[in-house]
């Protein structure tokens, strides 16, 4: 971890912030946001460790409980939170002076002598700001929160990034969870893009050409959804067939989210890809899918279906169960890979029943029936905010990752 310098060293002076352009601007919120942004927790999957002497292994544990030592130590300071506040208030304050001063004359920034920025960049600028401030002055739920992502596949040879929004909670309606970005969907997409085949998206050894149908339940922010449809854009297998993408969830406001973070990560206001890859996003209720009106997007049979920590009611397995038999293509073609539901949950000490009903809906089946296929429980690091041996986290966040198709489809 790289040496680690306090907001009242690295930002730009207060006294001259408009002096500087929207890149530098944008850098330094950048660097407070790798500071104060909370961190989605148990995001990171443990990897198997390069061998190395005990001496070795002891100066890395040193320089990494050093870093986080050092990270700790300015995201505790009260003044350098207090400096980051002044210095966020200042920034946003003439950001927004500009602005006013744009909309009035109806002229450009840079023909008001402001050079290196644009209405566009400034408004982005503002947002993030203000998202910053509301987390530096401990109100982080009272705004929205926009988080980078970066997934890289061990190898190296794929990489993926997407830049998503958290929204809070609807009056702390607990049905809308998916507005925040939770550790199961960073865990599954990082399965993705390490391993695509493992999750059939990539069709490297074989000639298959048909039509690709991916969806994912209870998206949420649509992290897994953009992830996949980024991936796919990138598999040379992918370019000569046809690819879709369909994202689901239940409530309102986090729907409508989705649609905004699929919309702004799409680079077509078609929200296509390439000329044959696509992504929707639609409204699915699991509870009464079997009876409801079925529209288009979800007419078609699904090859691979995805969900991230979608277990959190005792009947969320049932009625999972039921829309994955309406929805998930079933065995007729031997050369064609199997579908199959891909489902990543954590292990909750106050969800254990929940977590159990998994595996009593989906292990007992006859030849017409889905059962779990394969079972891998998989460890995160869970530091977060706190160095080694310091507060209340645990030190791993445990998952389980499914892997359900049907009975006679089994390998």
């Amino acid at each position: 971890m790289s040496v680690l310098c306090p907001p009242t060293t690295y930002l730009p002076p207060i006294a001259k912030i408009a002096s500087f352009s929207a890149t530098q601007l944008l850098d330094a919120l950048t660097y407070l946001q790798s500071l104060y942004h909370p961190e989605v927790r148990g995001s990171r999957r443990k990897r198997a460790q390069v061998p190395m002497s005990n001496g070795e292994q002891n100066l890395r544990l040193r320089h990494e409980d050093d870093g986080q030592l050092e990270l700790h130590a300015i995201r505790s300071d009260a003044f350098e939170r207090s400096y980051s506040i002044r210095w966020l208030t200042t920034l946003i304050a003439q950001l927004e002076v500009w602005q006013d001063l744009s909309h009035s004359k109806k002229v450009s920034l840079d023909d008001l002598g402001i050079p290196g920025h644009s209405l566009a960049h400034t408004e982005m600028i503002v947002q993030q700001a203000a998202s910053l401030l509301a987390i530096c002055a401990g109100v982080a739920a009272a705004g929205m929160i926009t988080r980078h992502f970066i997934f890289n596949s061990i190898d190296g040879q794929r990489r993926v990034e997407a830049q998503l929004t958290d929204i809070p909670l609807d009056n702390n309606d607990y049905g809308s969870v998916g507005a925040q970005t939770w550790g199961g969907a960073c865990v599954l997409a990082e399965m993705i893009v390490d391993d695509p085949e493992r999750f059939g998206l990539d069709s490297s050894h074989c000639t298959e050409s048909r039509r690709l149908n991916v969806l994912e339940l209870g998206a949420g922010t649509g992290l897994v959804s953009v992830v996949v449809m980024k991936l796919l854009d990138r598999l040379p297998s992918s370019n000569h067939r046809e690819v879709h993408v369909v994202a689901t969830d239940f409530h309102p406001s986090v729907l409508a989210n989705l649609k905004s973070n699929v919309n702004a990560n799409v680079p077509s206001t078609h929200n296509q890809i390439t000329p044959t890859h696509s992504v929707t996003t639609h409204f699915l209720d699991w509870s009464s899918f079997s009876t409801a009106p079925r529209p288009d997007c979800l007419s078609y049979p699904f090859d691979v279906i995805l969900g991230a920590d979608i277990i959190y009611e005792a009947q969320h397995a049932v009625w999972i169960r039921d829309c994955l038999k309406g929805l998930m293509r079933r065995p007729s073609d031997s050369t064609i890979s199997p579908a199959a539901f891909h489902l990543v949950i954590p292990l909750r000490s106050t969800h254990t029943f929940e977590s159990s009903t998994v595996e009593s809906v989906f292990l007992k089946a006859c030849d017409a029936d889905l059962v779990i296929l394969s079972k891998e429980f998989i460890a995160c690091d869970a530091y977060g905010d706190y160095p080694r041996g310091q507060g209340s986290i645990d030190e791993d966040v445990e998952y389980i990752y499914y892997k359900i198709g049907w009975f006679n489809a089994r390998l």
